[in-house]
């Protein structure tokens, strides 16, 4: 059985990752809603050793990643408002030496949150698809709730994001079987949830990434040479 290469513990919960594939490096921003404080990490995809973490802007609560473009990190500054925040500034970071930079050049209006970013397919209840896959997973001795089921394929591997029931809770749970559907990874994903999230799961460039109880990034590789 497969097991994670690592669990990145953020300061709060995982609230968006981003990634910049000419540095290979995963951008998490992490929020702490009890002490609106907002703050971000930077670790590398393969291996999940932390360049930085814990850094945070002047701005404690209302900044949020932009997007990322050649090993630069932009955020959005937001004017507090109760009913809609406006957009008030970018601001952009040198990733690999974690400093803000300031001059004249214009910011590029193609920068990227969720390029290279694969997700799964997501099959609602009343899906032909979905069926197929409850059985599947049935097969496994495995009782799904009724919710919605997150599936992807890749090459070698074939990778489910479901709710089961358990003592009248829902619990959000990941799979993945070789071609073959022998189970070669398991995990919890989340020990109390109320529904399926969008987000459940994504993969970079062959490395299986998802959050674990709201406040872990959990790194797995899908091809063993990397």
């Amino acid at each position: 059985m497969q097991t994670t290469r690592y669990n990145f513990e953020a300061h709060g919960q995982v609230w968006r990752v981003m990634y910049d594939e000419s540095i290979s490096t995963l951008l998490v921003e992490m929020r702490d809603p009890e002490k609106k404080e907002v703050s971000f990490a930077a670790l590398n995809l393969y291996s999940g050793d932390v360049l930085w973490e814990g850094l945070q802007m002047d701005e404690s609560w209302w900044v949020t990643m932009a997007g990322v473009k050649d090993g630069m990190l932009y955020f959005t500054h937001f004017a507090p408002d109760n009913r809609m925040p406006t957009v008030q500034k970018l601001q952009k970071l040198d990733i690999l030496q974690a400093l803000i930079i300031e001059d004249n050049v214009e910011d590029p209006k193609d920068i990227s949150s969720a390029k290279d970013v694969s997700s799964p397919v997501i099959y609602p209840i009343d899906s032909e698809h979905h069926a197929t896959l409850k059985k599947f997973l049935e097969s496994k001795d495995i009782q799904v709730a009724d919710s919605d089921i997150h599936y992807m394929e890749t090459t070698s591997e074939i990778i489910f994001a479901y709710l089961v029931k358990n003592e009248e809770k829902l619990q959000r749970k990941i799979l993945i079987c070789d071609v073959e559907g022998n189970i070669i990874f398991k995990d919890a994903m989340d020990s109390v949830v109320n529904e399926q999230i969008m987000d459940s799961f994504f993969v970079i460039d062959k490395m299986l990434l998802y959050i674990k109880e709201k406040e872990i990034l959990c790194g797995l590789p899908l091809d063993k040479t990397i």
